[in-house]
């Protein structure tokens, strides 16, 4: 049987010799313990010694990791966690803040070259803590300095809008300075707005946002005035990548219906990037998209006759006193 310290020397060498992803890491760094987890969690493992250390790093590693996304925001003052006895939660939660904010703060230090911001730091903080903390510590920094014009309106309006409490401590001091951020806020603001997109890009697409794309490549269609397919046969229009990567099949359908153009479809091209809209060249372009069809409950609801007011009864002279 190996000896305690034997196993934890040999943990040490499978880092030396493997790597964890940067999620990985970070999450495991994130434990006081990080070589004590990784021995538990090997214990609990039935398997050859060797074959499964890298394995239960990787494991352990990834559970923290799984825990840390999935750990809620505590929105609520440590006055208040004292108060309804949930201290255990606002403390890992705020914990959890300052390790973004570090993770932040880091993913901007060594994705900019000092020209450009490489979104690969933003796709990285996203894996490791999730979107609602992420953006829980940006909105809080933007907050805390929205004065500054290098953030740029859309950002601060939407900061503001974040509910973000206050959190003081027994001499007045302001809490939330503990995970405020603190790089470049043109950088911020930058990071801010990927972060933004890559949120928007899992959310599925509204009526309005489709027939918003319709209509725009309705125009690409009618600015052309001969074939633009490279076979020449075809007006195209192409679709944008962020429509593309929230549609689901319903909505392509539903983008469809909207054209009255005969012949249209949708398709790809070998050479060229996306999703395109192909219309032939004999095809009347000027038709308008089709109008919304409005709702069976809103007709219905129109239709509902007003009910009357009760006129009040006429008095007769046998019903006087």
């Amino acid at each position: 049987m190996f000896s305690e310290y034997t196993m934890k020397q040999d943990i040490l060498e499978s880092l030396e010799d493997h790597e964890l992803d940067y999620a990985q890491a970070q999450a495991l760094l994130g434990s006081h313990t990080p070589l004590e987890d990784v021995y538990g969690y090997y214990n609990k493992q039935d398997c050859t010694y060797m074959e499964t250390i890298w394995e239960s790093i990787q494991g352990r590693a990834g559970d923290m990791l799984t825990a840390q996304k999935a750990l809620p925001v505590y929105n609520h003052s440590g006055s208040y966690a004292r108060e309804h006895d949930e201290l255990e939660a606002y403390r890992a939660s705020r914990n959890a803040n300052m390790a973004c904010r570090n993770a932040i703060d880091d993913a901007i230090s060594r994705h900019y070259d000092g020209f450009t911001l490489d979104f690969a730091g933003a796709r990285e903080v996203i894996d490791s803590f999730g979107f609602e903390r992420t953006l829980y510590v940006l909105a809080n920094t933007i907050q805390r300095h929205d004065w500054d014009k290098r953030f740029s309106p859309d950002n601060r309006a939407w900061a503001n809008s974040v509910d973000i409490c206050e959190n003081r401590d027994d001499f007045n001091g302001d809490k939330r300075l503990e995970f405020t951020l603190r790089s470049h806020h043109g950088l911020i603001n930058m990071f801010t707005s990927e972060v933004r997109h890559q949120q928007l890009l899992t959310l599925p697409l509204t009526t309005e946002e489709i027939r918003q794309e319709a209509e725009g490549l309705l125009k690409q269609l009618q600015r052309q005035t001969e074939p633009n397919s490279p076979s020449g046969t075809h007006y195209m229009a192409k679709l944008s990548d962020d429509y593309v990567a929230r549609a689901s099949s319903d909505d392509q359908t539903a983008l469809c219906k909207m054209f009255q153009i005969k012949g249209c479809y949708f398709g790809t091209l070998k050479n060229l990037h996306g999703v395109f809209l192909f219309a032939p060249r004999d095809a009347d372009r000027s038709l308008p998209l089709r109008k919304p069809r409005a709702s069976v409950r809103a007709k219905l609801h129109d239709t509902q006759p007003v009910a009357s007011t009760p006129k009040p009864a006429t008095k007769n002279k046998g019903m006087e006193l």
